[in-house]
């Protein structure tokens, strides 16, 4: 009964396993043994958590006192009530800050350790974080303060700045907003993922509550499962200019890996949804998203507006960028955009799966399949083993940080579990059983439970030295990879009659590099 209970929270309160036992455990009133270090940061936890309570209520009061910064959320659109709901609140000039901080009891000491305040390099004094900005606090999955963003109210840069990660905040792992929506996603069973706050806030103050920001910045892989975690269909609503269509393409393959559904919303060009709510109306938006597109007919569409005419060769390249897309996607769905690729281009089906079937053997590049699945397996094996040296000795994993090594694995469960090691090492503790709390999800038991130290690296004396050649095999290995596609490309270049000189540059290096490790 007890699983039962904690799968039930885990899929309705969309947490991991240790806050499902640790809810439990606080309703029923039973104390979880803590580690000193655990106690420790719970203090300090407490201590961030209670500095940020404070600030936000006097960013808040500061505001309701500020009749220009009053007229300028007005004009924005915004009412009391949703800039009562959502906490925004003002940040003035800095030694204003400290002057009204200090009245209303925070002391200097909280406001640096919560790095609300910090140190004038190579001066004396100290100034204010957030200054002349409005504020918005950032509530986490327990909807507490846990860190602010500031945005300028003129031209000035940065436009947006956020809290210092800290011990409650880290801005690639939230999504602005999920605490207000939780409950509209379970309803909808699906979310809107826009760039801004103001996004966040104007949909939801039209009624649009289902929407989340990712914090300003990129999309990062612990926000796309976050995102998993609470819907398996995700809305892109990013503004259709440069930089928004470049986020949108970064943010595909972080959303598509971690198995959700995605669709875009075409905004108008220039335009994000709190401006397109405030000019045009919240059914103008809504019937944007009810005319959202796949993806795939997104990257499809501009594919071919691209290009000014649809010879042979440029049907062919536009197969080319679709298809990383194709792969990832589920055989059903497949099926279907293969057929909307023939009628789109104008290709004959089974010619188009043809030339979809040659590039797959391209991708393995210039070794046979024999040699490309024994270099892989080889891969994948050495990761595993630099796992399970990480595991077991504490020195390696800050030589494996350093070396930056974890780019090269090809294996997204490996380089997530060593990101979480990383992760676990500076905090202070790191084990099997932690690390599969950590990560939380039933996939990574298996894999991490597996990871024991073999006999024949246990009997390695100089462990470090054997991390070390892993590290080197995997640079190498990667340069290969990187060497079969450009001796690619210098074919196809060779072909096409098109310039190779940046092509055979890079050979000449990646050779000189290849030699130098042999």
């Amino acid at each position: 009964m007890g699983g039962n209970l904690f799968t039930f929270l885990m899929k309705w309160e969309k947490i991991t396993f240790p806050e499902a036992v640790k809810m439990v455990a606080e309703k029923v009133g039973i104390s979880i043994p803590i580690l000193d270090t655990e106690k420790k940061k719970g203090v300090r936890r407490e201590e961030f958590y209670h500095t940020n309570q404070l600030v936000a209520r006097l960013f808040q009061e500061i505001l309701e006192k500020n009749r220009a910064i009053q007229d300028y959320l007005r004009k924005r659109g915004f009412t009391q009530k949703v800039i009562r709901e959502f906490g925004l609140g003002y940040a003035p000039p800095s030694d204003d800050f400290l002057k009204l901080a200090r009245q209303k009891g925070i002391s200097l000491k909280n406001l640096k350790q919560s790095n609300l305040v910090v140190t004038s390099q190579g001066k004396e004094g100290c100034y204010a974080w957030f200054r002349s900005r409005l504020i918005f606090p950032v509530f986490n999955a327990e909807e507490r303060i846990c860190g602010f963003a500031g945005r300028v109210l003129d031209n000035s840069l940065p436009k947006y700045v956020n809290s210092p990660q800290s011990l409650i905040f880290d801005k690639g792992k939230i999504l602005y907003g999920l605490n207000f929506s939780k409950e509209a996603i379970r309803k909808k069973e699906e979310m809107i993922l826009v760039e801004g706050y103001t996004d966040v806030i104007a949909l939801h103050q039209a009624g649009i509550e289902n929407v989340v920001a990712s914090m300003g910045t990129s999309l990062t892989p612990s926000q796309a499962r976050l995102i998993k975690r609470h819907s398996d269909r995700v809305f892109i609503a990013y503004d259709q200019d440069k930089a928004g269509i470049a986020a949108t393409l970064r943010s595909f393959d972080l959303l598509m890996n971690a198995d959700l559904q995605v669709d875009i919303i075409n905004m108008p060009q220039g335009m994000d949804p709190e401006e397109l709510v405030r000019k045009e109306g919240i059914d103008f938006f809504l019937e944007r998203k009810k005319r959202a597109i796949s993806y795939f007919d997104y990257r499809l569409d501009m594919a071919i507006s691209d290009r000014s005419s649809l010879a042979r060769r440029d049907k062919g390249d536009i197969v080319a960028i679709l298809f990383s897309i194709l792969e990832k996607t589920r055989l059903e769905r497949r099926q279907e955009m293969i057929r909307k690729l023939s009628q789109r281009l104008d290709l004959d089906e089974e010619s188009l799966r043809a030339e979809l079937s040659k590039l797959r053997g391209k991708e393995r590049g210039f070794f046979s399949r024999r040699e490309f699945l024994e270099r892989e397996d080889k891969q994948i094996s050495t990761e595993k083993a630099l796992l399970q040296l990480m595991l077991n000795e504490k020195a390696i994993i800050k030589i494996v940080k350093e070396s930056e090594c974890i780019d090269n694995f090809i294996d997204s469960s490996h380089r997530r579990i060593a990101e979480e090691i990383i992760a676990s090492l500076e905090e202070g503790e790191i084990s099997s059983s932690r690390l599969i709390n950590r990560l939380g999800e039933e996939k990574f038991s298996s894999l991490i439970s597996s990871f024991s130290l073999s006999e024949e690296l246990s009997q390695k004396e100089d462990k470090e030295q054997v991390a070390i050649d892993f590290i080197n095999y995997l640079q190498k290995n990667k340069k290969q990879r990187r060497f079969s596609e450009v001796r690619k490309k210098i074919k196809e270049s060779e072909e096409e009659g098109e310039k190779i000189d940046k092509w055979l540059y890079e050979t000449i290096e990646l050779n000189q590099f290849r030699k130098s490790k042999s």
